[in-house]
């Protein structure tokens, strides 16, 4: 008899830790860790340096664009900062603060457009520089619609 309740609770016990894994990867993989806010990525392909270290980050970049578009956003959050490692551009930052933000990461996302729009600044980008802007715009509405308490029907 004993047996046959140890084997019970182990049951138990492993469906439990089975349905709580598979909950928390269901929501670091899955939709549940997701809330698309920019559907497009920055397409604006920067000028690399004509070296090993530039055509290295033009291929992150190009995998990341891709990767955006076909809304794998944790792989093209991966690409676009092993492009960043190789040479730090405003698209490649402002590309991953998208990403970030449609992760639900928006302290990261807003540190990645501000360091884009810091670039963009360098370069003398001023339209790049409103877009920013209208992204952190998106990110404070966003924000705001979350903190705004849920009204009660009676």
């Amino acid at each position: 008899m004993e047996l046959t309740n140890f084997i019970a609770l182990s049951v138990i016990v492993v469906a439990a830790l089975g349905i709580g894994i598979g909950t928390m990867t269901w929501a670091y993989f899955g939709k549940g860790s997701i809330s698309v806010l920019f559907k497009e990525p920055i397409l604006n392909s920067p000028e690399f340096p004509d070296t090993d270290a530039g055509s290295k980050a033009a291929v992150y970049f190009q995998a990341g664009i891709e990767a955006y578009q076909s809304e794998n956003y944790r792989q093209a959050e991966e690409k676009f900062t092993s492009a960043i490692q190789q040479v730090a551009t405003a698209e490649a930052y402002h590309n991953r603060g998208l990403i970030f933000a449609n992760l639900r990461s928006d302290g990261e996302a807003v540190a990645d457009l501000i360091r884009a729009s810091e670039l963009y600044q360098q370069q003398g980008n001023g339209s790049a520089i409103d877009t920013i802007k209208q992204n952190l715009a998106a990110l404070k509405q966003r924000k705001l619609e979350r903190e705004k308490p849920k009204s009660v029907v009676t």
